[in-house]
């Protein structure tokens, strides 16, 4: 699977109620080595947020100016992080493990 592939699909909770869109997926560069000489990307979770967003501007973690974050916020809606463990991929949509009230803000995740 490419990861344009899980770009903007739905995402639906253990009880099938709609949490959002996928924006954007979080990778770690952990893998076997590569004839590149580089270590393979892993996929470690999804970023997901409540309205269908084009881009993530590194905004929606309540960096920079106030103003331009209440803007992307209010466009974004709750921003949630899936970890990869919980997300099973069911065409045409993705399925999490947890319900919505059980899922973890992307700003309390730690960044790696």
């Amino acid at each position: 699977m490419r990861l344009n592939e899980l770009l903007g699909r739905r995402v639906v909770d253990a009880g099938g109620d709609d949490i959002g869109w996928v924006a954007d997926v979080r990778l770690v560069q952990d893998g076997p080595v590569l004839p590149s000489m580089q270590a393979a990307f892993r996929v470690t979770g999804l970023i997901v947020v409540e309205h269908h967003a084009t881009r993530l501007l590194g905004y929606e973690r309540h960096v920079g100016p106030a103003l331009l974050r209440w803007l992307v916020h209010r466009r974004l809606g709750e921003v949630w992080y899936l970890p990869w463990e919980d997300v099973r991929l069911a065409d045409p949509r993705i399925e999490v493990a947890r319900g919505r009230s059980d899922l973890q803000h992307l700003e309390e995740t730690p960044r790696i």
